[in-house]
């Protein structure tokens, strides 16, 4: 999945949170998320951001109408801004909701996110932990896709990583492209045909790397329930970065 198209940006600064023109902004912690974008994508697994920002829907088109209710100094803060909003050339916000967001979805809000820059030339996946038990959200130039198990997103994040996908991205993406990485070019990664192709020791020595990198616990014994979870719907690959 593509990320999502968010407005301007958030920092938390000695546990306050301060827009883009240095002001201190007084909001409900809910609606509140932390954000990476293509330069944040650096590590093999990222669990914390510099960045947050503003949740307003759960899905495309949904009513805002429930943040003047139930978070009103977060209502507040977004009306007191509208104009910015109101700005906002798209067609994609033609007769919308106030304070919609783009490209927003269930998968957005999965605990665990396997990501990728949709602009750096780098062949390189991320694996997007969980910030103070909320999902981290990533912006539109990054690719995504969410998971319920963190098992099957370390796995993904091997398979993504090996030199075969990587010798197959290379292949088929160019050096001069505004993207580097499109939704198209990342359907062709077949994630059964890699995962058939690893042994459960290449498996299992990739995760104690993780692991002792990072200070996870991921256990190989779910691998064999991800390849069964993949068999089914081959032919669609996952919904891969759809």
């Amino acid at each position: 999945m593509p990320g999502l198209f968010l407005e301007p940006k958030l920092c938390r600064v000695n546990g306050h949170f301060i827009n883009g023109l240095k002001q201190q902004v007084n909001l409900e912690e809910d609606l509140v998320y932390g954000m990476l974008k293509s330069s944040d994508l650096k590590q093999t697994v990222i669990n914390k951001t510099r960045k947050f920002t503003i949740i307003t829907q759960k899905k495309v088109g949904q009513d805002t109408s429930f943040i003047k209710k139930y978070f009103p100094k977060t209502f507040s803060y977004l009306l007191k801004n509208k104009a910015q909003f109101d700005l906002r050339k798209s067609s994609i916000y033609n007769n919308k909701p106030s304070f919609s967001i783009f490209g927003i979805g269930d998968y957005s809000f999965a605990p665990y996110k396997i990501s990728i820059s949709g602009l750096y030339k780098n062949y390189f996946f991320n694996l997007v932990l969980p910030q103070n038990g909320k999902p981290i959200m990533l912006d539109d130039t990054c690719y995504l896709l969410g998971f319920d198990k963190l098992e099957f997103a370390a796995y993904t994040l091997i398979l993504l990583n090996c030199d075969k996908t990587k010798e197959l991205l290379q292949a088929i993406t160019f050096s001069d492209a505004k993207r580097t990485f499109t939704k198209d070019i990342l359907m062709r990664i077949d994630l059964l045909k890699l995962a058939m192709q690893f042994s459960g020791l290449k498996i299992q020595n990739e995760l104690d790397e993780l692991n002792s990198k990072y200070n996870l616990n991921i256990q190989i014994d779910k691998w064999e329930g991800y390849i069964q979870a993949m068999m089914p719907i081959q032919a669609r690959q996952m919904n891969i970065f759809a």
